[in-house]
C-alpha cells in the first residue's frame, strides 16, 4: 500500500521539479508506466518508482531492477526505436552498491565507459542466476540483440538512496517553502497534496487513464499561495470528500431530528445531512489549521441567529394558536429559508458551508425549526433553545 501511495506523492514531487523547466508537460500515473512524463500525449520519460521500508540494496540480482527491466526489455523488443524517443528511469529507496551495475548506471555516469561495463554485469547475472522471481526479466533482457541492450541501458537512468514516502513530503515541503508566509507550508502542501490525490483518482477512474497536466498543477499552487498570502480561508480536501455515500444511514442526531418532527422531505434530509457533515469538516479543519481569526466562528454563527430570528419572526402568524399541522409548516417554511440562505464566511461563498452552519446550530438547539423546539428538544441538547 506504501507503495502506491509514494508512486503518488513522488509524483507531485516529480512534477514540481518538471514545472520549473519544461511546465508544457503532463504526467500519468498508471498509463504508460509507474508514472510518465508526456508531451501532446506520447511519452518522453517512463519511471518505475520502488519503495522499501527497510534497507534494501539494488544488486546485479535484484529482483525490483529485473522486474523494471523485464518491462522496458518487452517494449523494446517491440519497437526498438523507443531508447531514442524517451527516457527509461528507476527511482527506489534502495541503495546501489558500489560496483555494481546500478552504481554505473546513475543520472551521472561514473565513466565513459560505464554503460558498457553495466552491461557485461548484468548479462553476467541474467545468465547465471537461478531465481526464478527474476527469471521472466532475465529472459526478456537476454533476448534482445546486444545493440538493443545497449540502447536500453543508454537511455536508463538510476536514482538510489531516494528519498523515502515521510522524505518525499519533506523534499515537497522545502520546494514550496517561500509559496506560503511562515508556518504555513504544511498547510499549504495539504491543500496541494489533496487536490493532487483526487486528481490521479479522476485519472485512474476512467477506462482510458488520462494525464495531468503541469501547467493546471502551477495553476492550482499559485491559488492556494494566492490565498495565503491574502488571508484567504481555502476549502479542505477533507470537506470535499464528504460525498452522499457516507452518510449514516440511520442518523440519530439532534438536528435530524428536529427536521423530522416537522416532516421535512427525505430528500431535504438526505442534503442537510451532506451540507452539516461538510461544514463540521471544513469548520474543523480551520480552526486546526489556525486559519480563524479570534471569535470569527462565533461572530459567524452570531450573524446566522440573528437572521434566523429576523426569519422567524417575519413568518409568525398574527397571534391564533397555532396546530400541529401548522407548526409543522411553520418549520418546513423556516427549515427550507436556512437551506438557501446567503451567509458568506469571509471570502467563502459555498451554500453548503452557510447551510450546513444552521443545521450545526439545529444540532445544539441554539435555533430550530418547529416553534416549540426548545421545549421538545432542549433538555438533551448542549446549548439553550434560542
Amino acid at each position: 500500500m506504501l507503495g502506491y501511495l509514494y508512486q503518488c506523492r513522488e509524483a507531485l514531487l516529480l512534477a514540481l521539479l518538471e514545472t520549473k523547466s519544461r511546465p508544457g508537460l503532463s504526467i500519468s500515473i498508471e498509463r504508460f508506466d509507474d508514472v510518465a512524463f508526456e508531451q501532446n500525449g506520447t511519452a518522453i520519460e517512463q519511471l518505475q518508482l520502488k519503495h522499501h521500508v527497510s534497507q534494501s540494496s539494488l544488486t546485479d540480482m535484484s529482483v525490483d531492477l529485473w522486474k523494471t527491466l523485464r518491462i522496458w526489455s518487452e517494449q523494446i523488443a517491440e519497437n526498438p526505436q523507443l531508447p531514442f524517443e524517451r527516457r527509461f528511469t528507476i527511482i527506489t529507496t534502495a541503495q546501489a552498491p558500489t560496483g555494481s551495475a546500478a552504481e554505473l548506471l546513475r543520472a551521472t555516469r561514473p565513466s565513459a565507459h560505464a554503460e558498457a561495463d553495466a552491461l557485461v554485469l548484468l548479462r553476467t547475472a541474467a545468465e547465471g542466476s537461478v531465481n526464478q522471481e527474476s527469471a521472466a526479466g532475465r529472459k526478456a533482457f537476454l533476448t534482445l540483440s546486444e545493440h538493443n541492450q545497449s540502447n536500453l541501458l543508454a537511455s536508463l537512468r538510476i536514482h538510489d538512496n531516494a528519498p523515502s514516502i515521510t522524505n518525499a513530503r519533506s523534499e515537497i515541503e522545502e520546494q514550496l517553502f517561500f509559496s506560503a508566509p511562515d508556518g504555513k507550508v504544511s498547510d499549504l502542501v495539504d491543500h496541494l497534496e489533496g487536490w493532487w490525490f483526487a486528481q490521479i483518482v479522476s485519472c485512474l477512474a476512467v477506462s482510458d487513464a488520462v494525464a495531468i497536466s503541469l501547467l493546471a498543477l502551477r495553476a492550482k499552487l499559485d491559488e492556494i499561495a494566492r490565498a495565503f498570502r491574502n488571508n484567504e480561508l481555502l476549502i479542505s480536501p477533507e470537506a470535499l470528500a464528504v460525498s452522499a455515500d457516507d452518510l449514516p444511514e440511520f442518523d440519530g442526531r439532534t438536528f435530524v431530528r428536529q427536521m423530522r418532527c416537522v416532516d421535512v422531505a427525505q430528500e431535504s434530509v438526505e442534503l442537510a445531512k451532506l451540507d452539516f457533515y461538510r461544514a463540521t469538516a471544513q469548520r474543523s479543519a480551520w480552526a486546526r489549521e489556525n486559519a480563524l481569526l479570534d471569535g470569527e466562528a462565533a461572530r459567524y454563527d452570531a450573524d446566522l441567529v440573528e437572521r434566523w430570528n429576523r426569519e422567524r419572526f417575519a413568518c409568525e402568524s398574527s397571534g391564533k394558536p397555532l396546530t400541529d399541522d401548522d407548526k409543522k409548516l411553520f418549520g418546513r417554511q423556516l427549515f427550507h429559508w436556512a437551506s438557501r440562505a446567503q451567509a458568506p464566511f469571509r471570502n467563502r461563498h459555498e451554500q453548503w458551508l452557510c447551510a450546513g452552519s444552521y443545521q450545526i446550530l439545529a444540532d445544539r438547539v441554539t435555533i430550530g425549526w418547529h416553534p416549540d423546539h426548545g421545549k421538545m428538544f432542549g433538555a438533551s441538547a448542549k446549548g439553550k433553545a434560542a
